[in-house]
């Protein structure tokens, strides 16, 4: 609950971060780490719905005119005429175990190559339509069954319960460091500002300030990826205006204010 009230108030005010200021730095690092892993959690959660709904469309686009073919003993087994291609421009696949193909199809976006005891994945670029990214992936423990859609589902869905924590951890670390490197490099500039200062912050109060600072900006991050906005390429800007606004407003807040000293009364004698 603590935790809860500390999120709300350092979202809602600048003046509400005075308290955290001059904790100790363990429990600064504390409540990022609290922060961004029960973030990096509603994130990956939220993710598996879209996860599963995308290899449901891909096994529709695979069992679409898909020859038949089967996985033994980390070989693929099939009487089909090859090579054989289908699909489309988008995502094409290619079975083929004699060897006559090698490369792949560079006007397919995506696509899968199934040779003898391998396949290989490609994600090609549109301008220029070269393959950017392609893995050469051997059948070594595969399971043995047909080759179709189902066969895809079931083992994405069992890949899940590896994946989901895997992701989740991924994440926390990204954040973690991302947050803290941007906090460091912050503290460091503002240590050599504040020397002008009349009443400066010293540099594990500005830490202190930065770290808790993140929290509003996270939780944009957090947001953006909850609702899937991929198509709005805004959210670096929108990160790093959230967060400015809430650093520089915050470090102000919990400057202590010098008082001018009082003028000398008038002797008139």
């Amino acid at each position: 609950m603590n935790f809860l009230r500390s999120v709300l108030a350092l979202c809602t005010g600048f003046a509400t971060y005075r308290p955290y200021r001059d904790v100790a730095l363990s429990t600064s690092l504390k409540h990022l780490l609290k922060l961004v892993s029960l973030l990096a959690l509603v994130v990956t959660l939220s993710g598996i719905p879209s996860m599963l709904s995308g290899i449901d469309e891909f096994a529709h686009r695979f069992d679409d005119h898909r020859p038949v073919f089967s996985i033994r003993d980390s070989k693929i087994i099939t009487q089909a005429k090859q090579p054989y291609s289908w699909g489309d421009n988008d995502v094409r696949f290619i079975l083929d175990t004699t060897g006559s193909v090698t490369k792949p199809d560079a006007n397919a976006t995506f696509g899968v190559l199934f040779t003898s005891d391998s396949f290989l994945y490609w994600v090609t670029s549109t301008n220029p339509p070269v393959p950017v990214n392609k893995r050469l992936q051997s059948l070594r423990g595969f399971p043995d069954g047909v080759v179709d859609g189902d066969y895809f589902r079931h083992l994405i869905r069992a890949m899940l319960w590896l994946l989901t924590p895997l992701g989740w951890l991924l994440l926390t670390l990204i954040g973690m460091l991302s947050c803290l490197l941007q906090a460091y490099f912050f503290s460091i500039a503002a240590s050599f500002m504040e020397r002008s200062m009349p009443a400066p912050l010293r540099f594990t109060q500005l830490l202190n300030i930065a770290i808790h600072a993140c929290t509003p900006a996270v939780i944009v991050v957090a947001a953006y990826g909850v609702m899937r906005l991929h198509d709005l390429n805004l959210l670096l800007l929108v990160y790093l205006v959230v967060y400015g606004i809430f650093l520089v407003g915050a470090t102000y807040a919990c400057r202590d204010q010098v008082r001018k000293p009082e003028a000398p009364p008038d002797d008139l004698l």
